[in-house]
């Protein structure tokens, strides 16, 4: 059986947002890892950041959540409508994330809400200027409630298909 290519994403800017700080939860007690709430401290990280993001956002942005409620409380301190991907989970893997995003690929510009490592791996797959083997990705640290701004270079300058992303602004909470 022949598995599908793995597509590369083609968006003008790609905004990476990790969920703000989360309770922890007692798995003993049968707490679901879903239904982990922000703390205090990460309403006001997600305050921060959506307050940044509000002056620096292109136009027309598409917000795509995790249905996670940390992530989705992170979401909503942007006010911006949120679409839930049931994909974008806590534990899903980055091909998995790179296929849900090809059905966004009409907006040019894309914030995503998610969780650690797929973000990361994401993030540094973006960077890479060549294709390589996704199974080789190496994931790059997303701060709790921080934001990576990727620029997708112009392809025409480039020598290859596989253009790739340039960051154009990290930020985190406690800088803000």
């Amino acid at each position: 059986m022949a598995t599908k290519p793995i597509p590369y994403p083609n968006f003008d800017n790609i905004i990476i947002w990790r969920h703000a700080e989360a309770e922890q939860a007692d798995f003993e007690l049968g707490e679901q890892d879903n239904e982990r709430q922000l703390t205090i401290k990460g309403r006001h990280q997600a305050k921060r950041m959506a307050r940044w993001l509000k002056e620096h956002l292109p136009k027309n942005t598409g917000l795509v959540s995790s249905p996670a409620v940390r992530a989705v409380q992170t979401a909503e301190a942007l006010n911006y409508k949120i679409q839930l991907n049931n994909a974008l989970k806590p534990s899903a893997s980055l091909v998995d994330v790179l296929h849900e995003l090809t059905q966004y690929q009409q907006q040019k510009n894309i914030l995503i809400v998610g969780h650690q490592p797929w973000l990361g791996e994401l993030v540094a797959y973006l960077f890479e200027q060549t294709v390589v083997d996704i199974a080789d990705i190496q994931s790059l640290s997303v701060k709790k409630g921080a934001v990576w701004w990727l620029r997708r270079q112009d392809s025409e300058k480039s020598s290859s298909l596989h253009a790739g992303y340039t960051l154009r602004a990290m930020q985190i909470p406690s800088l803000l």
